[in-house]
């Protein structure tokens, strides 16, 4: 009787650790199905979704220089134009079909209003003590605005949203985050993004 108990006892514990093992295999699956990789290719202009040419150029104010982008994550297709105007960078972004989702245009940190630039600063103080802005973006959303309305948002300096970059420094670690900020300093999302060389020379 008691060989017999264990016997039984030993099956029920190989088969649970079968059934673990099965488990995790099947979640690492799913974690490596998930995993998109981001990629850029520079395209010409015939290559661009033709009804988002009047597009680029209007608001470009019919800049000669434009450079065109396709962008994949191995699911979804995206167009870029990216273009400068009065020496500022600017980066229009339509879906597959070419239907505009934004335009980020690229500003100084001092050029963020007083106010909220301390209201962000604040912010980013509670994730490190140290930190450096490496970029700024002013983001206007399409909306299903009228593109006379989204130039005139852009014209009147009033943006729907703040993208930044940012370095921080914990503990002799040292990562980046972009974040976006509403327009009264409130975090709207965040995410991770890749480590480069030069870390060391930030601080």
């Amino acid at each position: 009787m008691i060989r017999s108990n264990f016997i039984k006892i030993i099956g029920v514990v190989i088969l649970l650790q079968f059934l673990s093992g099965w488990k995790a295999s099947a979640q690492s699956d799913q974690n490596n199905a998930q995993e998109k990789t981001e990629r850029e290719e520079k395209i010409d202009a015939t290559d661009f979704p033709l009804i988002a040419l009047p597009v680029v150029q209007q608001i470009g104010r019919a800049r000669k220089k434009v450079d065109y982008y396709k962008e994949t994550d191995g699911v979804n297709l995206s167009y870029e134009a990216k273009l400068k105007y009065r020496r500022k960078r600017y980066s229009i972004e339509f879906d597959q079909k070419g239907v505009l989702e934004d335009v980020e245009i690229e500003i100084k940190n001092s050029e963020v209003p007083r106010v909220l630039r301390q209201q962000i600063s604040n912010r980013l103080d509670t994730i490190a003590r140290r930190f450096r802005i490496e970029k700024v973006q002013q983001q206007y959303r399409s909306n299903e605005r009228s593109l006379t309305d989204l130039i005139k948002l852009m014209d009147d300096n009033k943006p729907d949203a703040y993208e930044l970059i940012v370095a921080f420094k914990d503990q002799r670690k040292i990562y980046r985050k972009e974040m976006l900020f509403d327009p009264k300093g409130r975090l709207i999302q965040q995410r991770d993004i890749k480590r480069l060389e030069y870390d060391f020379l930030l601080f």
